[in-house]
């Protein structure tokens, strides 16, 4: 058996209280409503939790651990149990969403480990970039060097992110997703040469000096000549 993906259950208010997961059962592997499955966790220990649902279909078959579905359509003829080989979904509940072992979850926790090792330009929330906030760090009259706009507008895809978000200084334009730059060392939110250049946001100053450095235009000069290659998590 193998628990290839895991999701929240969208039923649910409570983080963490009903989990879906999608398990693949090796031929022969049985697994039974009411009974238990064994979860691998990140740090290597199991835990065993009861099976509620087996393969919902409608949004009422989570009235076993939801009262918020009990008045919706349910599955005529739900399923009991299951045989293997094939793919599944089982509902368990009272166990940590990001702590169960997926292939996913280690990508996940290896691109957090990889985004750490560089420095954000624009962690703000406004943009689904961090936890400060943008307009803490504008400045009417604010400007940098050409070159330091030219390197920001340097199309070196680090990040493809989701979302929907207003725009920071126009909230009546709505945006949908973003992609964030990097240069290797710092990266930053896609549109944050316009931040810079129309709104006066301000950047750190070691960025504007490794930019306004042999460095920066070492990196000019490769991404010029297609020597830099987009690196997309």
């Amino acid at each position: 058996m193998n628990i290839k993906e895991v999701y929240g259950s969208p039923y649910e208010n409570r983080e963490g209280e009903v989990i879906n997961l999608e398990v693949e059962l090796d031929e022969g592997e049985k697994l039974s409503k009411g009974g238990t499955i064994e979860i691998e966790m990140m740090d290597g220990t199991f835990v065993q939790r009861e099976i509620k649902i087996i393969n919902p279909r409608y949004a009422g078959d989570y009235a076993e651990v939801c009262d918020k579905a009990k008045d919706w359509k349910r599955s005529k003829k739900p399923v009991s149990e299951i045989t293997g080989a094939c793919l599944c979904t089982v509902v368990v509940t009272d166990v940590p969403h990001h702590e169960i072992k997926t292939q996913s979850e280690i990508e996940r926790r290896e691109m957090i480990k990889e985004m750490e090792s560089r420095y954000c330009l624009t962690p703000y929330k406004e943009i689904l970039s961090g936890s400060k906030s943008i307009y803490e760090h504008v400045r009417e009259g604010y400007s940098v060097p050409d070159k330091v706009i030219e390197y920001l507008n340097i199309n070196n895809v680090y990040l493809t992110c989701s979302g929907i978000y207003n725009h920071p200084f126009e909230p009546e334009k709505t945006l949908f997703g973003f992609d964030m730059f990097s240069d290797g060392y710092y990266y930053w939110h896609c549109c944050t040469a316009e931040y810079v250049t129309k709104y006066g946001l301000v950047l750190p100053e070691e960025f504007i000096s490794y930019v306004m450095s042999d460095k920066g235009t070492e990196f000019i000069k490769k991404y010029k000549q297609g020597d830099i290659k987009p690196e997309v998590y």
